[in-house]
Formats: C-alpha cells, structure tokens, sequence
C-alpha cells in the first residue's frame, strides 16, 4: 500500500487527506520525509468535534488550529472549514473568549476563498454569528448551527451560496431572515430548522409575496414555532414541510406549480386531515407522497373514535387525478382515527397509484390492512403493504 501511494502525485494525496479531520492529517508527517508538509496544502479544514472542559484544554486547542492555520501557504484556497465546538461561559475567561477566537478563523478563511462552512458553536446561549461570513463571495455551501444574527444594517452578499442550512438561529426579525434570503440569488437548497425571530409583524403581506427563491430546487421548512413565507419557496420539486395547523394562516399554502415530491410532517394528522387536503389541492404535479405524524398531546396510543372528524371532499385534489404514484404514510396509530379515512380516500381517487404504504403503530389491529384491502381502489396496479411497528 505504501509503494502504491508513494507513486501518487501531491496533488491526489492531498485530496485524500482531505477527508480526515485535519489532527489526523497532521499526523500523517511521521510517515516520511515527502508527508512532512504534505498536509499544510490540504483544501479542507476539518476541526472535528471539540468540547472545552477546562481552559487549558481550550487553550491546547487554539494553540493547535492557529499553528494550523498559519502554516499554510497564504497562496493555497481553503475550499471547506468545519468546526463543531461546545463550551460552558464559566469554563472560559478573558482573554481567551471562544467566538472572539472562532469570529478570527473564519474571518481568516473568507480571505482564503473558502467555498464550505459548517459551523457548530454549542453553548448555554446563542453567539452572534461572524459578520464576514455574509459577504462571502466564493461560500457554495454554509451549514450554520445555534446563532444569532444581528441586524443586518447591509446588505448580505452571498452570490455563489447554493445551499443553506439553518439549525437553532435567532434573527431580530422577519425582515432580517428575508433580507438574509435576498442576498442568495443562485439557491439550490435550503433548510431551516427552529429558525426564530425576536418579532414576525415587521414584515407585511405585500413586501413578502413578491419574492420568490427562482433557483430553488430542494426544501426542508419547519414551520412549528414560527411563520415562514412559502411564497418565496414555491418553485421547488423536492420539500419536506414541518408544520402546525395553529401557525398557519389563510395565505399560508401556495400553489407548487413544480413540486413532485412532498415530505408532509403534520402535528395530530387525525385533527389536520383537511390541511393535508388543501395541501394536495395545491401541489398539482405531485408523485411521491410521504405523511408523517408528531404527536403534541398526550393520549398518542389511547386515540378516541374520531372517524366523525372526517368528511369527503367535494372535489380530488389534480395530483391524485393524474400523477400521484407513490404513498407513504409512516404514522398510522389506530382503527379508528382519520388516518384510516384519509387513506381510503387517496385509495380512492389516485388514478394512478403504484404503491401505498403504510406504517401501522398497533400490532394488535390486523383488520385495518382488511379495511384497507377491501376499500374500492382507482388503480388497477396499485400495490398495498401494511407495515405493524411493534
């Protein structure tokens, strides 16, 4: 193996040395004479995962990434950084203050072009995010985790960003997270997770309508805590929604003129059947459908009869009509909850349903696959498989 690598240029080893954490890159210099400096021209920066129990564990840690950092050649582009670090505030005083710390690396490798950061800063609060990472014209992809983003008095500048993933981050505003949205042009993909704002009434009806993510392809959106404009991701083909029927509004769903497959994640699905409804009636193209369930309340194994919940529709959503091939739905709990009602009614009107699936919480109710295999059906191909999830 040694004579194999021996043979490789620089140029090939350093990209597989670009998919260890940067420590074991380091290590590799005992190897020989060739490997000494071979890893202070590797593209990626990863960190690993560091937790500070005390200071001078950190102290050891900042020592190490800084003779890192500074024994690169300044010519050299670091492509991806990547750090995921926790801390306790009373485990570390001044002047070795982590985000002053964290806040000059990244600064550092935005000068350096960086393409890639992820960057996970856990603590007893949420530290302000490092302003030079909104202007960063080369960054492709940022994964940020539990921030804060002060406001944003310029503008954010994120020209090259494709994809966006957002967990834990605090804006002051709706206003800010928009403005922060406006400033990725070419977006590809986006995720947002507990995003929250200080305040969502800054931002009226018609200032948020008019906007729209026209590059956007892909989409993973929790809206359990907080509104979030669809309009502005109703281009996409691929989405995964999280919500809450109590923080939707009447101009909450869009229409997604492009989307062929939804990810639906609905609190208390028994209780939302008529969200699910509308939003088939506005994803006309759909063909893959996957409904899951989070339960909010108690009683989750002990649901009542609440089949007198359920109505039919007086219209079939144009998706089960014409396109709807695959239904999946992960969290069916009962015999008797609208669960069972909404799966015959999709039985029913989708023309052209290949499979239907179905993940059944309640071993001890066999007569709901016999329900379900005796309920009429529109597609004379359609394949049934129940699942019993002990």
């Amino acid at each position: 193996m040694a004579d194999i690598l021996s043979t490789l240029p620089d140029a090939i080893l350093c990209h597989i040395l670009s998919f260890l954490e940067t420590k074991q890159s380091v290590a590799t210099t005992i190897l020989s004479k060739r490997w000494k400096y071979l890893w202070r021209s590797v593209p990626v920066l990863d960190l690993g995962r560091s937790a500070v129990t005390d200071q001078n564990t950190y102290i050891r840690f900042i020592d190490f990434v800084y003779s890192v950092l500074l024994s690169r050649d300044p010519a050299l582009p670091i492509q991806k950084f990547k750090l995921i670090f926790g801390y306790h505030i009373h485990q570390i005083v001044r002047p070795y203050y982590p985000m002053d710390t964290i806040t000059k690396w990244v600064d550092f490798v935005v000068q350096r072009r960086v393409e890639y950061i992820d960057l996970h800063v856990g603590t007893e609060y949420l530290p302000k995010l490092p302003i030079s990472i909104l202007t960063c014209s080369t960054l492709v992809v940022l994964e940020l985790v539990c921030f804060s983003v002060v406001e944003l008095f310029s503008p954010v500048s994120l020209p090259s960003l494709k994809t966006l993933h957002l967990d834990n981050i605090m804006f002051p505003e709706l206003r800010d997270f928009m403005l922060f949205l406006v400033g990725c042009p070419i977006l590809e993909d986006l995720s947002t997770f507990d995003v929250a704002f200080d305040s969502e009434e800054s931002l009226t009806c018609d200032e948020w309508k008019s906007f729209c993510l026209t590059n956007l392809t892909t989409a993973d959106i929790d809206c359990y805590c907080n509104h979030f404009p669809l309009k502005a991701v109703h281009n996409v083909s691929s989405l995964r929604l999280q919500i809450d029927q109590e923080n939707c509004r009447n101009d909450f769903i869009h229409t997604f003129h492009n989307l062929t497959k939804l990810d639906f994640v609905c609190s208390s699905l028994h209780y939302n059947w008529k969200l699910v409804i509308e939003v088939l009636k506005n994803c006309p193209k759909l063909q893959k459908l996957h409904l899951n369930e989070v339960e909010l309340e108690e009683g989750l194994w002990t649901r009542n009869n609440d089949n007198e919940n359920w109505v039919d529709p007086d219209f079939v959503p144009q998706c089960l009509s014409l396109h709807l091939r695959t239904c999946y739905i992960s969290s069916f709990f009962g015999l008797h909850g609208t669960e069972l009602m909404l799966a015959k009614y999709i039985l029913k009107n989708a023309k052209v349903l290949q499979t239907m699936n179905i993940d059944i919480w309640n071993s001890g109710q066999p007569e709901i696959k016999q329900q379900l295999s005796s309920s009429p059906v529109a597609s004379a191909t359609c394949k049934l498989t129940v699942y019993y999830v002990p």
